[in-house]
Parts: C-alpha cells; structure tokens; sequence
C-alpha cells in the first residue's frame, strides 16, 4: 500500500510540473517561424504573449488548450489576437511535422497599405477573411492555404505621373490558394462577377508579383489605353517585398 503512495505522489508531481510550464516555453517554438512571444503570462495551457514580427508587435495573442485533440496525436489551442488593425480568431494546431491554423481574420486597411505603399496606391476600409486555411510545415514551407477574401469597396487612390487620382472601387471578392510555392489571391468584382486583379506572394524569396485586369485599369482609370476584354490581364507587376 506504501508503495501504491509513492507512485501516486511521483505522478502527482509530474502533473504539477507539466501544468506549470510557463508560457514563455512557447518562445522557442514561435522562433522557428522567425517570430518572437514576448510578455508572455499564464501557462502553456492557458496564457497570452505579444507576437514579435520583424520586431513590431502585431498583436497580444492569447490561447486556450483543447485537451481532446491530444488523442488524435496532435496540440490543439483555441486562439485569438486582437490590436487596433487585426482580429484574428480559431484553432492552432501543432503537429510533429507541421503547425496549422483554422479561422478567421479581419485586416484593417492600414496592414494591405503597406503592401501597396510601393506602388503609391491607398484603400480604404476592412478586409475579412472567413474559412482561413493554413498549414506549414517544419521547412516553413507552405502545404495549405484556402479561404475567402471579402472587402466592401470605397474610396481609393494612387499617383501616377505625380497626379494623385481618386477613384471607387466596388465590393470585392476573392479566394486564397497556393501553387508551386506562392501563396495567392484571385479577386472579382463582386456585383459583375469580373476578374480585378491576381496577386501572388512568395514567402522563402519575397516575391511579390501582381496582375491586373481591363476591368481595373478602368475602374482606376489608369493612362493606360487597351481594347482588351474586361476579364485579360493587361498590366503585370512585380517586387521583392524583402
């Protein structure tokens, strides 16, 4: 009976000490995504932590275990993070092989700006993401990406020819997928159902290269003259974001 005592308090122990493995211990882990947690607090079960990219802090990210998944062989956590420019929330994944994330995510304008800061164009408004896919695996390479991108439309500008033009842009609709490395959008007028643009993003290079249709360079009204169909794309772009 003695002995039933001493390994019930060894066990006993093992718990407590797994139980009170401090957040931080995601650190690592966060590192090999070249992502930093910092200001962590609570425990790898339940806790939260600023995430570090490029070191700027996107957001205060907090977590929750969900302990069934751990039968199906893999770490499961309810997530969310919320600043002044993005709100994400859904299921974390972490398998041996690779980490995967399940929700939906809504974007200020400020974050796709940035993106389109190089080629001196400014939008306006909110973009949501719903059905967001992604999975990565332990080469931070990217296995899945799918989701539907949704952006309500408004005011609009760029300059050109150091004119500043302001345009309206429609709702917009667009799908998230990848191919041969790239992560990308295809995005349609929503009302006209008519292609705008193509944008494709290549992680390991920085690679960011994008197309346009004659549907947008009308929208835009670009100095750009072509009798092409609505739907072809006349205007190709590319960069290297880094």
């Amino acid at each position: 009976m003695k002995r039933w005592w001493i390994v019930l308090g060894i066990v006993a122990m093992i718990v407590i000490f797994v139980v009170m493995i401090p957040a931080r211990a995601y650190s690592m882990i966060f590192e090999n995504y070249g992502t930093n947690l910092l200001a962590t607090k609570g425990t790898i079960w339940y806790g939260s932590g600023n995430v570090i990219v490029a070191g700027k802090n996107i957001g205060r990210l907090k977590w929750h275990f969900r302990p069934i998944e751990i039968f199906t062989g893999k770490l499961a956590f309810n997530v969310t993070m919320q600043n002044q420019s993005i709100h994400l929330a859904g299921v974390l994944k972490r398998r041996i092989s690779s980490t995967e994330f399940q929700g939906t995510t809504t974007l200020a304008h400020s974050h796709v700006n940035k993106v389109l800061l190089p080629y001196e164009i400014l939008v306006e408004g909110a973009f949501e993401i719903n059905d967001l896919s992604v999975k990565i695996n332990n080469k931070n390479q990217l296995e899945v990406l799918s989701g539907s991108v949704s952006w309500e439309g408004g005011t609009s500008r760029y300059r050109v020819d150091d004119e500043t033009r302001i345009f309206k842009m429609p709702a917009v609709a667009g799908e998230l997928t990848h191919a041969d490395g790239f992560a990308m959008l295809n995005a349609r007028d929503q009302e006209k159902n008519i292609p705008l643009i193509t944008a494709r993003f290549q992680p390991e290079s920085g690679l960011f290269e994008t197309s346009l249709t004659q549907h947008m360079l009308e929208l835009s009204q670009m100095p750009f003259s072509s009798s092409a169909d609505s739907s072809a794309v006349v205007l190709e772009i590319s960069r290297e974001l880094y």
